[in-house]
């Protein structure tokens, strides 16, 4: 998310401005209108753009957030607004955890189950909710007319800027890597976990906010506000927006209010347009119609400059050792890692090696948290670190790269320089030169040595035993999920069963 820059800061405030100032009291409700499906969308980025999680209940806590504000409003007037933001964050707090655990379209059916449960009590609980018939006659201490307009436009302008100026931050890099590449993001210790449930809540919350508001505009709360046409228009208004342009919630807000009353004389006509354009923007302006109006003006984003290799940071504090010990790792009937032992010391290169499918980018994944071992002990220094998760473990001291490009775009020195961004203690490193010319093979050693030097200990993976020869202080030979052999790298090239499996060599044979 870029900053939102003069240009659409001025088309931020204009509309509550030309409201007040030139437009009748019908207008002014529609920019109102405007505002308020706006901050709904505003907190539906959060989860939905920043996160990638597709969530079907923000029209559902729409609808809760309209409905509190109707009960309570009688005894709190204005009041009952806050109340209702807390009410659609508790609820969304309350299962988000459960619902946070599964994955992809398992998480957007579970979702979806939660909207329509708040419906059916919507429908069926007609002492609390009026049934079919709503609530109506509650708005009489809420704020009305251009008050309302003032108080909903002022929300919606801090909020924008504010989720703007995160986004820019260290917060929306996070977020980028939760939604690109997360378990890269768990090397660099983000709990993903901890980041979807903040953003469903905070989501939550300004869509309850705004369906206070909604309440305080219609004076009329039914079973509509928490139907399914509310979410698909907050869906597809964020898409025609930009669901991660600043501005992108606002745009697709105005469209979604703006296009049933331009074509109002052609009755059911606004809906094909609608889908019209959203098929339009999804084909030919995926960032919206946020980020073509950028692109059409000439905005442009700066381009970082090329990478260099990092250099090696000051020595840091933390555990002094990495032990593997007599590690197991099954699939199925499969034993990939068979009681795997060595150490790993600060300040000290082991270059592990062996053959396709022996073990070697099981065992990082072991270490680092993504597989759960099913025996022995992983541990730094006497604190084990097993049966941690992969979030948790970076934060205990241990890096990691990948074998493959974890970012499109993204040089073997960026990732070592994002791994070396959280102060590791130990680096493991899968493949480091894969694909790299002979220079830069010459100044990764410089720089893994460099960074051995600095008190680091890595663990490098690569095919290239010459490279690890050079590079290493010692090696660990796996075959078949064993360490064959563990010592100098000249001791292992001669041991007469690394020849045979790992070099090749018929003589050994």
């Amino acid at each position: 998310m870029r900053s939102p820059g003069i240009f659409w800061l001025v088309v931020l405030v204009l509309p509550p401005v030309i409201a007040l100032t030139m437009l009748a009291p019908f207008g002014q409700r529609m920019v109102t209108l405007i505002g308020v499906y706006a901050l709904m969308g505003l907190g539906y980025q959060l989860i939905f753009g920043h996160l990638g999680a597709l969530n079907l209940a923000q029209g559902a806590l729409f609808g809760v957030g309209a409905y509190a504000t109707a009960l309570l409003a009688p005894a709190l007037g204005g009041l009952a607004l806050p109340v209702a933001l807390v009410a659609a964050a508790g609820l969304a707090a309350v299962v988000g955890g459960p619902l946070l655990r599964l994955q992809s379209h398992y998480f957007a059916l579970a979702t979806l189950a939660l909207a329509s449960l708040v419906n059916l009590v919507a429908v069926h609980a007609e002492t609390l909710t009026g049934g079919a018939n709503g609530l109506a006659g509650f708005a009489r201490g809420l704020p009305r007319g251009p008050l309302l307009l003032v108080v909903v436009w002022a929300c919606l302008i801090v909020l924008v800027l504010a989720c703007a100026a995160l986004a820019r931050g260290r917060a929306g890099e996070q977020a980028r890597l939760l939604r690109q590449a997360p378990l890269l993001a768990a090397t660099l210790g983000i709990d993903g976990g901890r980041w979807r449930l903040a953003a469903f809540v905070v989501a939550g919350a300004l869509a309850g906010l705004a369906g206070g508001y909604s309440a305080a505009l219609s004076g009329v709360v039914s079973p509509e506000a928490t139907g399914f046409s509310i979410m698909v228009l907050c869906l597809t208004s964020v898409v025609l927006g930009g669901t991660r342009h600043p501005m992108g919630a606002v745009l697709g807000a105005a469209l979604a209010v703006g296009l049933p009353e331009l074509l109002r004389d052609f009755q059911g006509a606004w809906l094909l347009a609608y889908a019209v354009a959203t098929l339009a923007v999804v084909r030919w302006a995926p960032g919206g119609l946020a980020g073509l109006v950028d692109r059409l003006r000439g905005a442009t984003v700066a381009v970082a400059p090329a990478p260099a290799w990092p250099a090696p940071p000051a020595p840091s504090a933390g555990p002094r050792q990495l032990r593997i010990e007599q590690v197991v790792k099954r699939f199925g009937g499969v034993e990939a890692l068979a009681g795997v032992s060595f150490t790993l010391a600060r300040g000290e290169i082991v270059g592990l090696i062996g053959p396709n499918g022996s073990g070697k980018t099981t065992l990082l994944n072991v270490i680092s948290g993504f597989e759960p071992a099913d025996g022995g002990t992983i541990a730094l220094d006497e604190r084990p670190i097993t049966p941690l998760p992969a979030h948790a473990v970076a934060q205990a001291g241990v890096g990691r790269t990948f074998q493959a490009r974890m970012l499109e775009g993204e040089s073997r020195r960026d990732e070592l320089a994002r791994a070396l961004s959280v102060g590791p203690a130990f680096l493991l490193l899968d493949e480091p030169a894969a694909g790299a010319t002979d220079r830069e093979r010459s100044d990764l050693v410089e720089t893994l040595r460099g960074l051995r030097d600095s008190g680091l200990g890595l663990l490098v993976v690569d095919h290239d035993i010459e490279l690890l020869s050079r590079l290493s202080d010692r090696l660990v030979c796996l075959d078949r999920g064993r360490v064959l052999a563990v010592g100098r790298p000249a001791e292992v090239r001669a041991d007469p069963r690394v020849r045979a499996t790992f070099l090749g060599l018929d003589e050994a044979a």
